[in-house]
Order: C-alpha cells, then sequence, then structure tokens
C-alpha cells in the first residue's frame, strides 16, 4: 500500500505494468537478519540471512528447531500464546527478581525486569524502488539514505496486567512452586505486538498490524516429519493434501488459468458421477426402506428420505490421490513400494512447488518469501543429498518456468502454441529465501562458508562438582572465518568430514595416524573407563602437516575441542640447503602447524619446543591442544615423526637398547628400524592388528588425556 504523502515516494510502475525503457528493474526486499532474545536456546543472538540459502548446522539440541518455531510462532501465528518452558532458562530467575520487586512495592522496577520474548527482522530494501509498496507501513525513520525497515514482534506481559500476573502468587523460598505459578498466568496476562523500528533510532517506534507484515513478508515450513503416501497405515495420504492446497491456491490466485480449469474440469466429472451415484444409491434406498419402516421410521410426520452424493474436488484429491509407479505388464505399484529417499524427495519437491502457489496465490504478492527447510537429507544417499542441495536455488526459476508451461500448454488457452516462449521468458523470478537446517556433512560440506551459520550451545564456566548454568546457543556466521576459505571447502567436500556435527575433533597429519590413533584412544580408555566420555562423537580429520594450520581460524569459530596431532619435523638450516636432522641434534622445525600455533612459536628452536612441552604440558590454548613428539623420559631420545616416537616408545618390538646410551645413537637407531619397514600404513596396521602389546608414545597419549577431560561443551570463555 503506497503512502502518497511519504516525502520519500517515488512516483513509479507497481502495478506489474512495463517498465519505462531503459529503467532498472530495483532489486526486491530481502530479509538480511534476525535478532532473537530469550526464546529457548536462543538467549541472545543473531541470525544472518543470505539471498538465497542459508545452511543452519551444528549438534543435536543446539536450537537450529527453535528459530523455525519462533518464526512460526510470530509471523504464521500457528500458536496462541508461549508456555514459560519456551523462556530462555536464564529468564527464570528474572521473573523471581521481577516477583520479588513487585511483591516489595516496586512495581516499576518489576515490570522493566519482567522478561519478554523477542524477533527483531531486518529488511533491506532498493532506496530507489520508486513507491514503497507494502514496505509503507515500516518505513518510520526520515533519513533519505536510509534503506533499511525493522520489524519487532514481542512477546510480553501486557500493559495494566503487572498486578494481575503476581498479585495472586505469595512469595515463598521454593523458587519451582512460584515459577509453576507465574507460568499458568502467562497465557492469559502476556500478548503479542508487532512495531516498526526506525534503523537509526530504536526508541522511535511505531506500532503495526500483523496483516501488514504477512502482506510484506511470507513464511512457509517444510518440516522433516513430512509423512509419506503408504497404503499400509491408516494415515491420510499427504501427496492428496498437497494436490488439495494447489487447488485451493489456485481459488485465490489471479495468475493461474490453467489450475483453475483443471479444478473446473474436475468438477464437470464429479457432478457427472454423482448423478450416477444418485441413481445407484437411490436403489439401495429402496431395499433398506421397508426395514427402517418397521422400526417406526419415518414416524408420526411420515417424512420419507432420499439420498443424494456430494462429491467435493478438494477432498476427494486429499483422501484419494494416490502416487503409483507402472510396473511390467500393465501392473502399477504403489507409493509404499518405493523406496523412502524417492519418496522424501517427490514430496519436498511437491510441497516446494505448493509453497511457490501459495505465494503467488497471495494477493498482493508479498515481496520476501522465506522458506524453511528442515533436514531435506531424510532417506537420502550421499550423492542425492549434494545434488539436492546445489540444485535448490534453481526452483527460483524453475518453478515460474513450469507454471509458465503449464499455462502456455493448457488446451484452451488463447494462443497456446505461439505465446508459449513468451509465456516462458516472461515468468517472474520465486523471490524466495531459503533456511535448510541440516546434520548432513554432505550437505553442509557443498555450501559456501558465506552460506553457512554455526548453531554453538555454550555454557558459563564452573566449578568442578557444580551443577551446570543455564545453556545458550550462539550463531557463528562462518563467512567471517579468516583464512583459506577455497581450501576449506574443497577439503570438507572431498573428504566427507563431519566437523560441524562432532562434539570433539581430532586432526592428524597422515594415514598412519588416522590408523593408530582410534586403537591409542581404545587402549588409554581401557585404563581409564571412568573418564571417556562414551556418548560424545569425536571426529577424526587426516589433513596433512602442510595443512592443519589452515583449519585454526574455524575451530576457533566452532569452538569444539580440537586435539592437532603433529610432528616436530626438525630440520638443520645453517647451511645453505635445508637438511632433515634428527632431534638431538637441534636445528627447527619446519612444521606449518606448529610454526602458526602462536607469533612466538613462528621462529622457535625444536629445544625451546621441547623445553616448552616438559613445562608445561601439554600444549593448550582456548579450545585447541597441540600434541608434537616429546621424550618418552626427561632428556631422553625423542622421535622426529611419528613412527620413530613409536619406534622409542616400544624398544623391544625393534631392537632398540633399554639401557642408557646417548640419544643420537638411540634416535638414528628407531630411524633405521623404521625405515627398512613397509609404507607407513602397513607399519600402522602391523602394530595395531598384532597380536603384541605396545605403549602409546608419550605424546598422543598426553593430547588424548587432554581430550578426554574436555567436556564437549563450549563455555563462555572460549567466545571471541
Amino acid at each position: 500500500m503506497t503512502q502518497p504523502s511519504d516525502p520519500r515516494a517515488i512516483p513509479g510502475p507497481r502495478d506489474g505494468s512495463a517498465e519505462p525503457h531503459g529503467t532498472v528493474v530495483p532489486v526486491p526486499p530481502r530479509l538480511t537478519k534476525a535478532a532473537i532474545r530469550n526464546f529457548r536456546l536462543l538467549r541472545r543472538t543473531e541470525l544472518s540471512f543470505t539471498d538465497k540459502v542459508t545452511l543452519c548446522v551444528g549438534r543435536n539440541n543446539t536450537g537450529k528447531t527453535s528459530l523455525a518455531k519462533l518464526f512460526e510462532f510470530f509471523v504464521a501465528r500457528k500458536k496462541a500464546a508461549l508456555r514459560i518452558e519456551d523462556f530462555s532458562a536464564d529468564c527464570y530467575e528474572e521473573f523471581l527478581a521481577a516477583h520479588r520487586l513487585f511483591a516489595s512495592g516496586e512495581a516499576e522496577q518489576a515490570r522493566d525486569t519482567v522478561p519478554a520474548v523477542t524477533l527483531t527482522l531486518h529488511i533491506s530494501y532498493d532506496k530507489d524502488c520508486g513507491q514503497y509498496g507494502p514496505l509503507a507501513p515500516f518505513v518510520v525513520d526520515l533519513d533519505p539514505d536510509c534503506s533499511e525497515v525493522v520489524i519487532r514482534f514481542a512477546f510480553a506481559l501486557g500493559d495494566g496486567a503487572l498486578k494481575e500476573f503476581f498479585g495472586g502468587v505469595p512469595v515463598g523460598p521454593d523458587a519451582t512452586a512460584t515459577l509453576e505459578q507465574l507460568g499458568r498466568g502467562i497465557p492469559k496476562h502476556f500478548e503479542m505486538s508487532v512495531m516498526a523500528v526506525d534503523p537509526t533510532d530504536e526508541a522511535n517506534v511505531r506500532p503495526v498490524d500483523l496483516a501488514d507484515v504477512r502482506t510484506l513478508v511470507r513464511v512457509d515450513f517444510v518440516e522433516a516429519q513430512r509423512g509419506l503416501d503408504d497404503e499400509s497405515d491408516g494415515h491420510a495420504a499427504p501427496i492428496g493434501a498437497v494436490f488439495e492446497q494447489l487447488l485451493t491456491a489456485a481459488e485465490k490466485s489471479q495468475n493461474a488459468t490453467w489450475l483453475e480449469e483443471l479444478a473446473a474440469n474436475i468438477d464437470r466429472t464429479l457432478v457427472d458421477t454423482s448423478g450416477s451415484l444418485d441413481s445407484s444409491l437411490q436403489k439401495v434406498r429402496e431395499r433398506v426402506a421397508p426395514t427402517l419402516k418397521a422400526f417406526g421410521y419415518p414416524g408420526l410426520a411420515n417424512q420419507e428420505f432420499v439420498t443424494a452424493a456430494r462429491l467435493d474436488s478438494k477432498r476427494l484429491l486429499r483422501n484419494f490421490a494416490r502416487i503409483h509407479y507402472p510396473g511390467v505388464a500393465g501392473v502399477r505399484f504403489p507409493e509404499s513400494y518405493n523406496g523412502l529417499g524417492t519418496r522424501n524427495l517427490v514430496m519436498i519437491l511437491l510441497r516446494l512447488f505448493t509453497c511457490y502457489r501459495d505465494h503467488t496465490a497471495t494477493s498482493p504478492e508479498p515481496g520476501i518469501h522465506l522458506v524453511f527447510l528442515e533436514e531435506p537429507e531424510a532417506h537420502l544417499h550421499p550423492q542425492m543429498q549434494e545434488a539436492f542441495i546445489q540444485r535448490l536455488t534453481y526452483s527460483v526459476n524453475l518453478f515460474p518456468r513450469i507454471d509458465a508451461q503449464m499455462r502456455a500448454t493448457m488446451p484452451g488457452q488463447k494462443g497456446a502454441v505461439e505465446e508459449s516462449s513468451t509465456a516462458i521468458d516472461s515468468s517472474p523470478r520465486w523471490n524466495a529465501q531459503f533456511v535448510v537446517t541440516t546434520h548432513s556433512a554432505h550437505v553442509a560440506n557443498r555450501g559456501h562458508f558465506s552460506d553457512i551459520r554455526y548453531f554453538r550451545k555454550e555454557e558459563d564456566t564452573v566449578e568442578s562438582g557444580s551443577e551446570p548454568g543455564p545453556a545458550r546457543t550462539f550463531i557463528k556466521d562462518l563467512s567471517q572465518v579468516t583464512g583459506d576459505e577455497r581450501f576449506l571447502r574443497k577439503y570438507l567436500t572431498l573428504t566427507r568430514a563431519d566437523l560441524y556435527f562432532a562434539d570433539k575433533a581430532i586432526l592428524v597429519e597422515g594415514a598412519s595416524e588416522r590408523i593408530f590413533v582410534p586403537a591409542a584412544e581404545e587402549k588409554l580408555a581401557a585404563r581409564r573407563p571412568g573418564e571417556t566420555p562414551q556418548h560424545q562423537y569425536v571426529t577424526l580429520m587426516e589433513v596433512g602437516g602442510a595443512h592443519a594450520h589452515r583449519f585454526y581460524p574455524l575451530l576457533k569459530v566452532l569452538g569444539i575441542p580440537a586435539l592437532i596431532i603433529t610432528d616436530l619435523d626438525p630440520v638443520d638450516d645453517r647451511e645453505p640447503e635445508i637438511r632433515k636432522c634428527l632431534v638431538s641434534e637441534s636445528g627447527r622445525t619446519s612444521n606449518q602447524s606448529i610454526r602458526a600455533w602462536s607469533p612466538e612459536m613462528a621462529d622457535i628452536t625444536v629445544a625451546e619446543l621441547l623445553q616448552r612441552a616438559e613445562t608445561d604440558p601439554p600444549i593448550a590454548g582456548g579450545s585447541m591442544c597441540l600434541a608434537y613428539q616429546v621424550p618418552e623420559e626427561p632428556g631422553g631420545p625423542c622421535g622426529r615423526t611419528f613412527e620413530d616416537a613409536f619406534a622409542l616408545a616400544n624398544r623391544g618390538l625393534f631392537g632398540i637398547p633399554t639401557g642408557a646410551a646417548p640419544a643420537e645413537e638411540l634416535e638414528q637407531q628407531a630411524r633405521s628400524s623404521v625405515e627398512t619397514r613397509r609404507s607407513k600404513v602397513d607399519f600402522a596396521l602391523d602394530h595395531v592388528l598384532g597380536d603384541h602389546d605396545w605403549q602409546v608414545p608419550k605424546y598422543i597419549r598426553r593430547g588424548l588425556e587432554w581430550l578426554m577431560a574436555q567436556d564437549g561443551t563450549a563455555t563462555k570463555v572460549d567466545v571471541q
């Protein structure tokens, strides 16, 4: 709706008429950011949206579904009210504090303390768009250079409801009982409000109607529990329900003549069928009527009854539409005979097309269409998961073209053949923004870092033995990760790494460590069963010694405990030609994972590294730990690689003397004993799968012990 008096309104065609020659078509408005306060784990966090697909990843129970539920509550209004359980855990103490303030007579402070659930949407638009259309009610600022509107939803204590909310709740020592009583009053005394907020002055607000919001923003949801057409159970057929939605949308639409004609054809067929059914039902009535009369019907009024069939096209589709697949010799197979993956994909595509049709059928068409797609990977094999997420953005152009093709080829359409290409070329683009939540590494790794939002649950640091503090989720924008994005994306895609969904991570240099470390974990777990978090998932990634440091920025953002196992790789750089050397020959490390750990380690000597590891084991910083070779005993020999270190930790297996001997001599013996072996993979397999016992090298043991001691939950002190 346009406000002619708006000084910023620029006359221009906004009614679908053609733009003047040479005029640049304005960019449609886009949802850029959502700020959430006090909803479940989303205590105080923000989510930035991309123009196409925003990928929400993270471990289970980190608030991804809650994000969709909040939009569902405020915009779609599928739930009448929130409950106290929907407030963040931090809010419980705020409710109690407000109750105490009210009881002490400080009503104004009590009201300011009562928590509210809020959702603030930031929408950008083209300031040269001409008339604002559905944006008009939300433009509050007077800055001609501003190109943003802000909409704030709030579920808060209603005006004048403070006394009713707190009045009947006595002050007592039992916080649980108090919260339970206050919780019962939330649906009665809390209410929803919507405000347009000045982006340049938050104090400048204006109430708006929810109807105005829906004119600007439409939100749809394709949930994980989609339900699939299966004739083996008694559930309603979801495929039929989708077709019913399409016909319902056609009734509202102004440009779906092909669907309207299809619905009219179905109705005409049903009228003819109803006539035949009427005759058959009347014959049944005539046979049943004598029996009814014997029981006194039709009674004193002597009213006869007649039968009539009334078939509704939409209900007919919901209850009886089925998908079948052609078989051999004319036999058709029901939907339930197909694989769950194919059925799930068909259902998703039909739901998405329904979302598109509902959106275009709305008049006026909302400028923003946000579609939440929950766990699309269900039942899909990895290749199909990757293909789906890659092609999802194509639907914004594909669905309008399909719609145009259907209109152009529908029988009875004027100029169908001649105008088909014109209709297709002029079909409008679907201005959809998708929010995809996933637990699939195949889906996540196909996305660019700029599209990924990592949901990270964090807790306050507490003393050992104390109850954990309230958990809350922070949403990390991976577009802010500095470093080699191209390498990281290629690595995560090629290796199918599931770093986004792990509780902990171990990064190793090569194949031998990748084989050995799980066996070392089992050996240590058997010795310390009480310290091993069996319920946590640890991902093991082989990244190579030259590349582990490239993961440091990403690991810091993810905040999960990460152990980097690498090699000392000492070199003698005193000569013009750098050569590999033994650890006892000192020198410097050539390992980039060590040199990039911190600025002071960029040019550190091997001797300094060993001294640092002995005085401050292990070398840990924030949520990461660096493990490199160290002597098995102070002052003893030290390996330069994993194989050397393993030989020195198990001298008897390699014929290395266990008595006193110069470190350089023992290191050389260890090097010689492993160089004569087969490949590094065979070396690791021989000992992991062999019948002999072996010891875990000290540097790996210390690193794994550090990792076991981490609880896998990020803490506030990790947040940068």
